[in-house]
């Protein structure tokens, strides 16, 4: 009995809990547990589990994984991962506590109202915009958009999630959200309009905000990464590292990518490329949140 319990422990899977901090049915949650589902099909010593932890814009999940033992817990977030501490003070949680593991790609997110122009909404005096919640990086978008709507009353209505919000809009709630352009396609109805896009890249022939008079929202886009707490030991961070980024190459990844708009530079790869991302991004996030105001 003791040699086939020494057995099953020196062979049993390493388990890394994955969390997830949004909608569990989002098009990014899918391509997160897909890597995992793929590494764990790829290798034997580690056993990946999606964990999902929801709420507060991301931050939820984010306390929760400082609070857990380093070595077998990862992150996946959203770019609310870098709005929340700086909207949010309060927020328990900051970037020297993370390292990023991998990046797995960047969306446009798109404007959407429900049958009406930009040009119709820009006319009225007074707009509600529905948030995927407060520190949520549909809310970062949502502000940045209104500081350009001089003279106008905007309301901010935020939701649980991307889904209730765009639901808040096609029920005729409010006027206005940003959805990533991948599930907005995918929600679409008749009554649906696309105004314009996040972003540098255009897709479908919707025109930019950037090239419509709002120059700051090129700077703005879903971006979607892995996170490990920094005290996770070299030698773990760096199998892991190899582990997933071999399962991001499956074709059932990279199917997920396209059919959410989601790409990355090439050059993205190594531990050292990621660092630097990060730290450029926590710069960048610094500087887009300071002028934000909120009620």
């Amino acid at each position: 009995m003791f040699l086939s319990l020494l057995s099953f422990n020196v062979f049993a899977n390493e388990k890394i809990s994955g969390v997830w901090g949004f909608a569990i049915g989002s098009t990014q949650g899918t391509y997160f547990r897909q890597i995992l589902e793929q590494a764990n099909k790829e290798q034997n010593k580690y056993e990946f589990v999606f964990e999902h932890k929801p709420g507060a814009g991301g931050a939820i999940a984010s306390q929760y994984v400082i609070g857990q033992h380093p070595k077998n817990i990862i992150l996946a977030h959203s770019a609310a991962f870098f709005v929340r501490p700086n909207l949010y003070p309060d927020t328990q949680y900051n970037f020297n506590q993370f390292k990023p593991l991998m990046v797995m790609g960047f969306a446009p997110a798109v404007l959407v109202s429900k049958n009406k122009s930009l040009d119709e909404i820009l006319k009225q005096k007074k707009l509600s915009i529905a948030t995927a919640g407060a520190g949520s990086s549909t809310h970062l978008m949502a502000e940045t958009f209104a500081k350009t709507l001089k003279g106008k009353d905007v309301v901010m209505v935020h939701f649980k999630d991307t889904n209730e919000a765009f639901l808040s809009v096609m029920g005729g709630h409010t006027d206005l959200t940003f959805e990533f352009l991948g599930d907005a396609v995918a929600k679409a109805i008749t009554d649906t309009k696309f105004l314009g896009l996040t972003g540098k890249t255009t897709y479908n022939k919707i025109s930019l905000l950037k090239d419509v008079g709002f120059k700051d929202m090129e700077h703005l886009s879903g971006i979607f990464a892995i996170y490990v707490n920094k005290d996770m030991s070299n030698s773990t961070f760096n199998e892991l590292q190899t582990v997933l980024l071999k399962a991001e190459k499956s074709e059932s990844v990279q199917n997920l990518y396209k059919r959410d708009f989601t790409s990355k530079d090439a050059y993205m790869q190594t531990p050292g490329d990621f660092t630097n991302w990060y730290n450029s991004t926590v710069r960048q996030y610094k500087e887009l949140t300071k002028d934000i105001k909120l009620n």
